[in-house]
């Protein structure tokens, strides 16, 4: 039912680069696939780590019922800290925090021809949006989970933006991430019945901002001397490893002012996406990947030093082999003749259906440099796959970057690929 790129790749048994991947990582790596399916038998549930701010989505109780009712994950349910989260006082840092890091929050810049706004820059974790330059914003240092607090004091006006990553076995798939939005609007509906403060909802459901999907929710609250309704509107954006929740709190009577206004700056958002740092153990040899893909390397491989990371799109690998395995190899691939590079292309061809048993087909090979070093970067497709490798040579070792991706992701795949080579490091 919940068909992936990934569980498509991994179902062949590819090559990445010019290494064939074993019959066991391609079992390890359909046990990572089994682990984030709802009735996968290898892992378990996926949650969300909530920080204890003022600011906080998560009620305790809300949160059990999530992991009662949801096969997937955790997910959130607002809480009842409304009032709490109307004072002005408890929204401000602490001033050792202000002091600590004021040159580093908020990271805002001007908008050109604009001067309602700000655009506010989450560098860490991918994420710009415009915000109301009527607010005073706060820096918050170190905090693992809140990034923005503003404040208009005399409106009574207040911005929160949180950013947590997803914890569990790995990131979110997909379909997962689909379920997320699901669960939290059937939450969102749950939390009225068991609201202490006569909870209202007055919107919920997916939106789509800027080509990203949320989940928009509008909900009021009472005081507790039960003279006025505080109102919070709020969307949460989930990635497969990162959750953003953006929540504009004010008192009910303000919001006319700002219904039309807050989905204009909402439009703005960009999510990019977040790198991570692989390294084969003990060199040098290193690149980085998206932050959503998971470890598949076999544990018990020993003939080649090797690391192999994939998310739903792509797989990447980056091995390591002694030179020997390569006795067509020549020490460098750098200033060679027209014959000797005939040769090293021809190896490579032949070691490469070797390898997969004849079963790449539309080899391509050809010298180019990359980052300034010389390497042999070959195309070709096995059992329906595009593949790409990047070849060097130093040191006695022949050092390998691949790619394996379906053809109709090639597009989206793309910029990894460029990312990958460029960062990298041998």
């Amino acid at each position: 039912m919940y068909k992936t790129v990934m569980a498509a790749l991994l179902s062949f048994g590819l090559v990445l680069g010019m290494a064939a991947v074993t019959d066991t990582n391609t079992v390890q790596a359909q046990q990572a696939v089994a682990a984030a399916q709802p009735n996968g038998k290898a892992g378990e549930a996926q949650t969300v780590k909530t920080a204890e701010t003022d600011s906080r989505p998560l009620d305790e109780k809300a949160a059990k019922s999530a992991a009662m009712n949801s096969k997937t994950v955790h997910v959130p349910a607002e809480s009842q800290q409304a009032e709490k989260e109307a004072s002005a006082e408890n929204s401000n840092p602490q001033p050792e925090a202000v002091a600590e890091t004021e040159k580093q929050f908020p990271q805002t810049e001007a908008v050109e021809g604009r001067n309602d706004v700000v655009a506010f820059t989450d560098a860490k974790n991918g994420f710009r949006v415009f915000v109301p330059a009527e607010l005073q914003l706060y820096p918050l240092g170190i905090n693992p989970v809140a990034v923005l607090r503003g404040e208009n004091k005399e409106k009574g006006l207040r911005l929160a933006i949180d950013a947590s990553a997803i914890d569990g076995k790995g990131p979110l798939m997909p379909f997962q991430v689909e379920a997320f939005r699901d669960d939290f609007l059937k939450l969102v509906k749950s939390s009225v019945k068991d609201s202490a403060n006569a909870k209202k909802i007055l919107t919920s459901g997916e939106v789509e901002l800027a080509g990203q999907k949320a989940v928009h929710v509008v909900s009021t609250t009472l005081t507790t001397d039960g003279k006025r309704r505080l109102l919070r509107d709020e969307y949460v954006f989930v990635t497969q490893n990162r959750m953003f929740v953006v929540m504009y709190m004010m008192d009910e009577t303000l919001y006319p002012q700002y219904e039309n206004r807050i989905p204009e700056w909402m439009g703005s958002v960009q999510i990019s996406q977040v790198w991570k740092k692989i390294n084969i153990g003990g060199t040098a040899i290193a690149t980085e990947v998206p932050a959503s893909c998971i470890d598949l390397k076999e544990p018990t491989e020993t003939e080649r030093t090797m690391e192999v990371y994939g998310n739903e799109s792509i797989m990447v690998g980056l091995v390591s082999s002694p030179a020997d395995s390569f006795s067509f190899m020549p020490g460098t691939l750098g200033g060679l003749q027209q014959t000797e590079k005939a040769a090293v292309l021809e190896g490579l061809k032949q070691k490469l259906a070797a390898d997969t048993k004849d079963a790449a087909t539309n080899y391509k090979g050809e010298f180019a440099v990359v980052g300034g070093r010389d390497c042999v970067k070959a195309t070709y497709e096995v059992n329906g796959s595009k593949n790409e490798s990047y070849t060097f040579v130093k040191d006695g070792r022949v050092i390998e970057l691949g790619f394996v991706f379906k053809a109709e992701n090639e597009k989206a795949v793309r910029p990894v690929i460029e990312h990958a080579v460029e960062k990298l490091e041998l």
